[in-house]
């Protein structure tokens, strides 16, 4: 038999992307990130978040106009939320990530990244799945509720530290046919 090969590690980039070099030559500092399946992959400071956005989607030349989807993360250090852009008029795609550091967080309270729904329509909703299965709060969301689980659940299901509730729904009893 023979023996495949193990997979190789994602190559760091060698410099900034093509998004990452407009951004910083609009003055917003990037920080690259190994690619993500072949795509440009960046990270951004929350303050510089909706700045970027604007320049993404409104210049000309990159045009990133469509937002896929927004995504959170909790990571071992950190929370991400993760956005995924792409153009319709020169087929070119960019993930950021927003990355919250856990020792940033208040005990108690949720991490904090800017909304962005008022540039995509579209992330409303992503925004609120997100605060809702991962718990990061999106300031200046116009109704940021929960959208998946009921309004007084407690938790977020998708974080690193959240216990699963034992209850009717979720017996593991040997009798049990779930």
């Amino acid at each position: 038999m023979s023996e495949t090969p193990a997979a190789k590690p994602p190559e760091e980039p060698k410099g900034p992307g093509l998004c990452g070099q407009f951004l910083k030559d609009h003055g917003i500092a990037t920080t690259r990130l190994p690619d993500s399946c072949g795509v440009e992959t960046i990270e951004i400071d929350g303050a510089h978040l909706e700045a970027a956005m604007k320049l993404l989607r409104g210049s000309s030349e990159i045009k990133l106009d469509y937002l896929v989807a927004v995504s959170g993360v909790d990571s071992a250090d950190t929370f991400d939320s993760v956005y995924q852009l792409w153009s319709y008029s020169n087929n070119n795609e960019l993930i950021i990530k927003v990355r919250v550091k856990k020792t940033d967080v208040v005990e108690g309270q949720l991490p904090l990244v800017p909304s962005l729904s008022r540039f995509w329509s579209a992330a409303n909703w992503h925004e609120r799945e997100t605060y809702d299965l991962v718990g990061i709060r999106y300031y200046g969301h116009p109704y940021l509720r929960r959208i998946l689980n009921v309004w007084d659940w407690d938790g977020h299901p998708l974080r690193r530290d959240y216990k699963q509730l034992v209850d009717a729904l979720n017996d593991k009893a040997p009798g049990s046919f779930r």
